[in-house]
C-alpha cells in the first residue's frame, strides 16, 4: 500500500538572474521509492493526508514556498499605489526593484537549502507533475564541498583554474554536470547532488564549464591578481607551480582581545594569533591563507600562512590554567561566573603574569571609555552620630582616589561602570554591588558621607568589621525583681532580656509572641525592672508635703509609662498590674473623669489610655515626655493616613514597645506603619516601601527582596509560637464538622447565589465595588448559616442549626464549658435563644457589651462552674480575654482570616489552661463556606498563614469566580 511524503521541487523560471524557485507536492512512496506527485502540499491537504507539519522544518519550508511563489513576489514588490498588477519580468525591469527583490529570494533561498540539506528531505529539479519522479530526484551531499586553486606561471603569463575537492577526490568542472542555484552562499547541483561550496562565489567557477584552465598574458597579470584572485586567494586553498612560496607557521605575537557577546550579555576573550603580516582569531573556520607579492620587475611571491594548531593550543592553555573555558563558540569565558563583567576582574588579577607570558593585552573600551585596568580597594570607617551612623569610604584604583559616595546611584541603578575622569573608567566590583546595595538603597548620601539610620543598624554588620562596629549604648543587665509576683517561664525571660537590650541601644521593639503566651506579663516585668534602674535626677517630681507630721520632702522617681489598648483591653491590663506589680502606680486615662488626671500624667508609673482616647487627647499628651510608650495590639495604627498613626507618632517618648500576638511581617499592607512607629525610617518613605518591597513581595513573590525585608526587621521583631516555646501547654485538636442544608434551605441557597453569580460577575471593576461585593457575598454567608439571618420572620431552621445544638446539648449535659463564636451577632442570638428554651445558663459578650461589664461577664464564666456555654461575636472577643475555663471552643461560620479565628481559640488555649483544647468548625456542605476554607487553605500570607486582618482579601476579588460556582 502506497504512503505519502512532503517532496520538494526546483523550478527553473525564465527570468534572467532569477535563481530556482521552490514548489511543495505531496508524493507517493512506493517500495520506499518516490513514486508520483498527487497533490500540493496545502495545509489542508497535508491535514487530510495525515502528514504531520506544524511544529516541524516542513513548516519554516513551506513558509518559504509560499513567500516565493511569483504572484506572492509581485504583491510584496509592486508599489502599492499602482493599479496594475506587474508581473516579475516587468518588476525586474526596474533596477532598484530587481536588487532588493534578488536580496529576498536569495536570503530565502539560502535558508531553504540549509533546512533541506540538513534534514535531507527529497528534493527534485524541475519535475513534471505527471511523470514519475525517480528522473528528477537530487540526493544530498553529506559534507560541503571545498574550493582549490591551481596557479601556475608560464612564459607568457599565467594559468589559473578552479576545482573542487570532493572528499579525496578532486573535480574538474567541466567533467561534470553542474547547475549553480546560487552564487552567495554557494549552492549547486552537482551530478544530480544538492551540495554547498565554502569561501567561494559560485560565478568563479562558470568560466570552467568548458575547458580547464584560463591563461593570463603578462602585461594583465597585475590587474587580474588584483581584482580577481586576490579577493578569493585568503579564503580557499591554493596550489603553486613555478613561483617562489614563502611559508609562515611559527605564531610571532598573540594578544587576548575582550569583546561583548550581545547575546548572552556577556564580556569573553578571544585570542588574536599574529602571524608575520597576517592574523587568525581563535575563533575562525580558515586553517590557511595565502597572498600574491608583485615587485617592480613583476616578480611575484606566493605568501602562504598556515596555522600551528599545536602553538596555539599551547598559548590557550595558559588561559585556562588560570581558570578560563573555551566554549563551544571557541572563546574564553568563566564559566561559573554570573557576572557578565567577571573576566575584567580576571584579567586586573592576572595582567602581570599574562604579559609576562607574552600577552599582549589591548584596552577595552565601554560607553566611549578606557577600562582600567587596575584592582579597586575601598577602605570604610563609620562613627555614630545621634540616632545615626555617619558612612565614609574612600575608593582607590590606580592613582585614582574618590569619595565611597559617588558610587551609590550606580549601585542604585546597576550600572557597573563608573567614569573616573573624561576618558577612563572602572568596573565597580560584583562583590560591592551585592554587599552594598542595600546600604545604598536605605543610606542618605551626602558629599562625602552616607548616613544610615541607626535602626538599620543590620546592614552594616557585613560591611563595617565587628571591632570597628558599636553602638552607643547602657549596659543594663537583667535580674528578676524581688517586687514581680510572678515567675518567669525561661521562654518569658528571654523575652524580657531581650526588650532590655533594645532598651539599652534605645531602639524600639515589637514583641509578637503567639496570642496567650504571656506578652503583657512580660512587658510588666521590663517596666518593673526598669522601674528599679531610675535615679531621682535623671526623672523626679518633687511631693508635696500635705502633713506636718509626714517625713521631709522626698523625691521620688516615676516610670512614666504611656500604654495605649484597645478599650476591650484595659481592664486587663490593671488587673495584671496589680496582679503581678501592686507597687507601681497605674491610672485609666479614660472616660469623661480624665480631663482631671491630665495635669498629673507625668506622675505615675503607668498610664492605661485607649486608641479613642488618644486620638481625642492628642493636643493635650503630645506636651508630656515619657520614658516608654508601649501599644497593644499594634495592628490598630496600621493605617498611615489615619489620624491615630499621626497621634501616636506625634507622642514624646524616649523608648517603645509594641505588642501583637500577629507576626508584622505576615502583614505587608500594615508592616510599614508599624515598623515606623517603633523606629522611624527603618523602611523609608511608605512610597519607597511599596515599590521596594510590597509589590515585589506580593506581585512577584520575590525572594531576594523578603530576604531584604527581613534582614532589616527580624532584629527588632520577637515572634515564639506555642509549639516553639509552651510545650507543656495541653494540645489542641481542630476538626471540621461538615453540615449539610436542609431542601428548602438549599433551594433559597441556589437562588440566591445565581442572582449573585449574574450580578458579581458583570461587575467592570472589583476594586470600585468592594462595599457592594461584600454585601452580596455576606448574604450568601448568612444563608449558609441559617435563614432566619436574613429573613427573620421565618419558620424555617436549618441543617447546621440542628447539628450545633445536637453537639452543644452534649457538651453541656457532660458538664463542659464551651466558648462559641460567630462573625454575626444576629446568629448567636438564634442559639441563645435555644439555650433559654432549653434552661442551659449562657452568658454573651459582643461589640455592643460595656468596657465596664466586660470583667465582670469573664470573671462569671470563669469562677461558675454551672455557667456551660459563653457566646462571643469573633470580632469582640479576639483579643483580651482569658477564658482558660473552657475546653471547647465551636466557631459557627468561617472568616476569611484564619488569623481571626487563631485569636479566638487562643481566648481558651494560652497559659493557665490544663485541659486539651477541642476546636470544631461547623461548615455548611456545597456553600461559600466551603470555598472560604479552601481559600484559607490555599492563599497562605508570608510565613504565618495570616492574611489580611480587615475587610474583604484583595485574593477574594479575583476568585469570585471560583467562589461562586
Amino acid at each position: 500500500m502506497d504512503s505519502f511524503c512532503i517532496c520538494y521541487n526546483l523550478v527553473d523560471l525564465e527570468y534572467a538572474d532569477v535563481p530556482p524557485l521552490p514548489e511543495a507536492y505531496i508524493a507517493t512512496i512506493s517500495n520506499q521509492k518516490i513514486g508520483y506527485i498527487e497533490k500540493q502540499a496545502l495545509p489542508e491537504i497535508l491535514d487530510t493526508y495525515k502528514i504531520p507539519y506544524l511544529d516541524t522544518t516542513h513548516a519554516r519550508l513551506l513558509e518559504i514556498c509560499q513567500a516565493l511563489k511569483p504572484s506572492e513576489l509581485t504583491l510584496r514588490f509592486q508599489a502599492k499605489k499602482r493599479k496594475k498588477n506587474y508581473t516579475i519580468a516587468e518588476l525586474l525591469t526596474d533596477k532598484k526593484t530587481k536588487e532588493v527583490l534578488l536580496q529576498y529570494i536569495h536570503r530565502k533561498m539560502s535558508t531553504f537549502y540549509t533546512l533541506l540539506s540538513e534534514n535531507r528531505f527529497p528534493l527534485c529539479y524541475n519535475a513534471k507533475r505527471k511523470d514519475h519522479l525517480a528522473p528528477y530526484m537530487i540526493t544530498h551531499q553529506s559534507t560541503a564541498l571545498t574550493p582549490l586553486l591551481t596557479f601556475a606561471k608560464k612564459e607568457q603569463g599565467i594559468e589559473y583554474s578552479f576545482s573542487i575537492k570532493k572528499e579525496d577526490r578532486q573535480l574538474q568542472p567541466k567533467d561534470h554536470d553542474i547547475r549553480i542555484l546560487l552564487n552567495n552562499p554557494a549552492w549547486i547541483i552537482l551530478d544530480k547532488q544538492l551540495a554547498a561550496i565554502e569561501h567561494l562565489n559560485a560565478n568563479k567557477l562558470k568560466p570552467f564549464f568548458k575547458k580547464n584552465t584560463i591563461s593570463i598574458e603578462e602585461k594583465h597579470v597585475r590587474t587580474y591578481l588584483d581584482k580577481i584572485i586576490l579577493p578569493v586567494i585568503q579564503k580557499i586553498e591554493v596550489i603553486t607551480e613555478g613561483f617562489d612560496i614563502i611559508t609562515h607557521q611559527e605564531v610571532t605575537s598573540y594578544e587576548l582581545i575582550i569583546s561583548h557577546d550581545f547575546i548572552r550579555d556577556l564580556y569573553v576573550g578571544t585570542i588574536n594569533y599574529q602571524y608575520n603580516q597576517v592574523s587568525f582569531r581563535q575563533n575562525d573556520t580558515k586553517t590557511s591563507t595565502s597572498d600574491v607579492l608583485i615587485n617592480e620587475n613583476n616578480h611575484i611571491q606566493i605568501i602562504q600562512t598556515k596555522r600551528n594548531t599545536e602553538q596555539e593550543s599551547k598559548i590557550g592553555q595558559l588561559l585556562i590554567e588560570k581558570g578560563l573555558s573555551l566554549s563551544s563558540n571557541l572563546v574564553y569565558e568563566l564559566v561559573e561566573e554570573k557576572d557578565p563583567y567577571a573576566i575584567m576582574t580576571w584579567l586586573g588579577n592576572y595582567q602581570r603574569q599574562l604579559e609576562k607570558e607574552g600577552f599582549k593585552l589591548p584596552e577595552i573600551h565601554i560607553q566611549g571609555k578606557k577600562i582600567h585596568s587596575g584592582t579597586p580597594s575601598i577602605s570604610i570607617e563609620n562613627t555614630q552620630q545621634n540616632d545615626w551612623f555617619d558612612i565614609k569610604g574612600v575608593i582607590s584604583i590606580g592613582h585614582h582616589n574618590f569619595p565611597f559616595t559617588d558610587l551609590i546611584q550606580h549601585i542604585k541603578q546597576n550600572n557597573r561602570v563608573f567614569t573616573i575622569d573624561d576618558n577612563t573608567a572602572f568596573i565597580i566590583p560584583l562583590e560591592w554591588m551585592n554587599r552594598y546595595k542595600k546600604l545604598a538603597i536605605h543610606g542618605r548620601a551626602s558629599k562625602n558621607a552616607l548616613s544610615v539610620n541607626k535602626s538599620n543598624y543590620p546592614l552594616l554588620r557585613d560591611i563595617i568589621p565587628a571591632a570597628e562596629f558599636t553602638i552607643e549604648e547602657t549596659s543594663l543587665v537583667y535580674s528578676p525583681s524581688s517586687k514581680l509576683k510572678a515567675t518567669l517561664r525561661p521562654y518569658q525571660e528571654e523575652g524580657v532580656k531581650w526588650l532590655i537590650e533594645h532598651y539599652n541601644k534605645k531602639l524600639g521593639a515589637c514583641l509578637a509572641d503567639d496570642m496567650g503566651l504571656g506578652k503583657t506579663l512580660q512587658t510588666i516585668a521590663v517596666l518593673t525592672f526598669i522601674k528599679e534602674q531610675l535615679i531621682p535626677e535623671e526623672n523626679s517630681v518633687q511631693k508635696i508635703q500635705f502633713d506636718l507630721f509626714s517625713s521631709p520632702l522626698e523625691i521620688k522617681t516615676y516610670l512614666k509609662a504611656l500604654i495605649v489598648l484597645p478599650s476591650s483591653l484595659v481592664f486587663n491590663w490593671a488587673q495584671e498590674i496589680i496582679k503581678f506589680a501592686p507597687h507601681l502606680n497605674c491610672v485609666k486615662y479614660t472616660g469623661a473623669d480624665r480631663k482631671k488626671i491630665t495635669p498629673y500624667v507625668e506622675s505615675y508609673d503607668i498610664v492605661l489610655s485607649t486608641y479613642t482616647t488618644i486620638s481625642k487627647d492628642i493636643e493635650q499628651l503630645k506636651k508630656f515626655q515619657f520614658n516608654y510608650l508601649i501599644i497593644d495590639e499594634s495592628q490598630q495604627i496600621k493605617n498611615k493616613e489615619s489620624k491615630l498613626f499621626s497621634a501616636i507618632n506625634s507622642i514624646q517618648t524616649i523608648n517603645k514597645i509594641s505588642l501583637s500576638g500577629t507576626p508584622i511581617e505576615n502583614s505587608l499592607a500594615d508592616l510599614w506603619s508599624q515598623m515606623e512607629f517603633i523606629n522611624p525610617g527603618i523602611l523609608g518613605s511608605y512610597s519607597f516601601f511599596k515599590n521596594h518591597f510590597r509589590i515585589p513581595i506580593e506581585k512577584h513573590q520575590d525572594t531576594e527582596k523578603i530576604e531584604e525585608l527581613k534582614e532589616l526587621i527580624n532584629p527588632f521583631i520577637l515572634r515564639r509560637t506555642k509549639e516553639q516555646v509552651a510545650k507543656d501547654l495541653p494540645e489542641v485538636s481542630e476538626q471540621i464538622i461538615y453540615t449539610e442544608m436542609l431542601p428548602l434551605q438549599e433551594k433559597q441557597y441556589e437562588s440566591e447565589k445565581s442572582a449573585a453569580r449574574n450580578l458579581l460577575l458583570g461587575i467592570d471593576n472589583p476594586s470600585t465595588n468592594k462595599i457592594h461585593i461584600i454585601n452580596t457575598l455576606t448574604k450568601l454567608r448568612q444563608l449558609a448559616n441559617h435563614p432566619a439571618l436574613i429573613s427573620p420572620e421565618t419558620e424555617e431552621i436549618s441543617g447546621k442549626f440542628t447539628d450545633v445544638t445536637n453537639y452543644l446539648m452534649t457538651l453541656v449535659k457532660a458538664n463542659k464549658k464551651v466558648l462559641v463564636f460567630s462573625s454575626f451577632v444576629s446568629h448567636l442570638d438564634i442559639y441563645t435563644s435555644w439555650c433559654s428554651q432549653n434552661q442551659i445558663s449562657y452568658c454573651v459578650l459582643t461589640g455592643q457589651t460595656k468596657s465596664s461589664d466586660r470583667e465582670q461577664i469573664v470573671n462569671t464564666f470563669q469562677e461558675d462552674d454551672h455557667l456551660s456555654i459563653f457566646f462571643i461575636s469573633l470580632k469582640a472577643g479576639g483579643v483580651g480575654l482569658n477564658l482558660t475555663k473552657a475546653s471547647y471552643v465551636v466557631l459557627l461560620d468561617p472568616w476569611w482570616n484564619p488569623f481571626i479565628e487563631k485569636q479566638a481559640i487562643a481566648r481558651a488555649h494560652r497559659i493557665g489552661q490544663t485541659k486539651n483544647v477541642t476546636v470544631s468548625r461547623f461548615i455548611t456542605k456545597n456553600t461559600i463556606e466551603e470555598k472560604i476554607i479552601q481559600l484559607q487553605n490555599k492563599k497562605k500570607s508570608l510565613s504565618d498563614d495570616i492574611i489580611m486582618t480587615e475587610g474583604l482579601p484583595d485574593y477574594i476579588e479575583n476568585d469570585l469566580e471560583s467562589i461562586l460556582k
